[in-house]
This record gives structure tokens, sequence and C-alpha cells, in this order.
């Protein structure tokens, strides 16, 4: 088995779990996954030995694997880790923020606002709501890159992959109630901390994610 056939395999599986493709608690059947990614069973168990260990997928003794379910309890502990790192990255992203970091920020922003206003003027659905959580998710990192600690950062990202399946769900959910767009949190946050304002930019940051998070509770588990 070539490490590249098993890279492939891993990364293509563990795509179509966190973009919601493969939906929560669905059987993952070897011979199914192999004629899907054209591979041989042999990478695609290690691809779900790999997810395994990552939280993605549930082993159960010897009847198989499964796409790992969402729940409640599981979304708000990953967000509470998620809240506590990122708005401290963030603290320190502004104190040691340079010229290049908010050009990072508002290159960041722009393709977000172009994206948010495509997937809003169509259906809220597939490729629409990747690519909107894909531009989320770079404004976010880019507003913490410049914290100084590579291993705060590694959590952050894993915390994130993780929320991204319930988020994906969230917004199906939420275009089939409205379409309506409330305030732009995103650039009050943004202008913030290019104002230098620590604690008010933190304060906007800790305030939109839980926000955010509680959109996500109600969409989802109400």
């Amino acid at each position: 088995m070539k490490e590249t056939d098993s890279s492939v395999a891993y990364l293509r599986l563990r795509g179509d779990i966190l973009d919601g493709s493969i939906e929560p608690s669905s059987k993952l059947s070897i011979s199914q996954l192999t004629g899907k990614y054209e591979s041989s069973a042999a990478p695609v168990r290690e691809a779900l030995s790999r997810l395994s260990a990552e939280g993605l997928v549930v082993r159960k003794g010897q009847r198989g694997y499964w796409a790992a379910p969402v729940s409640l309890d599981e979304f708000k502990e990953v967000s509470r880790l998620r809240l506590m790192l990122e708005v401290d990255a963030f603290r320190q992203s502004i104190e040691h923020g340079s010229l290049d970091w908010e050009a990072e920020i508002a290159g960041a922003r722009h393709r977000e606002m172009t994206i948010r206003k495509q997937a809003f003027e169509n259906e809220m659905e597939g490729d629409n709501v990747a690519a909107l959580i894909k531009e989320n998710r770079r404004f976010h990192m880019a507003l913490i890159s410049a914290c100084p600690s590579v291993w705060q950062l590694r959590f952050i990202s894993t915390l994130y992959d993780q929320s991204e399946r319930f988020r994906r769900l969230s917004l199906i959910n939420k275009s089939r109630k409205s379409k309506g767009e409330g305030v732009d949190d995103h650039q009050l946050i943004m202008d913030a901390a290019f104002r230098r304002q620590t604690d008010e930019a933190c304060q906007l940051l800790y305030n939109h994610i839980e926000h955010s998070n509680t959109q996500v509770i109600e969409n989802l588990f109400d």
C-alpha cells in the first residue's frame, strides 16, 4: 500500500464527513468506500482508523465503522474549548499583529463578503454552504494568525474542523426558515482590531461566537 493512496483516501473521506456528504451516524462500508474513492481496501481501512482517532469515525467492535453522530453535549464541549482558545489567540494577535496581518484579514473579509452574497442570493445548500463555511473559517483564522503559539493555533484548527459538521447542518436548516442576515459582526470585529481596541475586539469576537453557537443549537437541537 502506497502512503499516497492512504493519504488520498483519508483526505477524501475526512472531507466528505466534515462537509456533510456523509451524514452523521451513517454506516461506513469498506466495500462501498473503495468503490467511491477508486481505492483498495487497505488505504480505506487506514483512513478509517485515523479518523477514528480524531473522533470523526466511531468503531463498534466487530460490527464496523460509522460516521460519528452529532450530539448537543459534544457541540457544547467543542464550542467551549474553541471559544476559550480563540479569543485568547485573537488578543495575542492584536498585540503582535503587523500591517501584513491586517492585510490578510482584509483580504479574507473581502472574499467572505463576496461568497456570502452569492450564497444568500441562491439556495443555501450544497456547494454554497461549503463555500460559505470555508470563507468564514478563512476570516476567523486570519484574525488569530499573528498569535505566536503554534500549538494553540493547531488546537483551534482541530476544534474548528470538529464543529464544521454542526455548522453546515445549521446553515441548511436556517435557510429553510429565513434567508435574512443580522448584524455584520465580522466588520465590527475587524474594525476594532485595526484600531487596536483589544478589549472591545475580543468582547465582540466572544459575543459573535456565542451567538453563532446559540443559533446552531436552536437550528439543530431545539
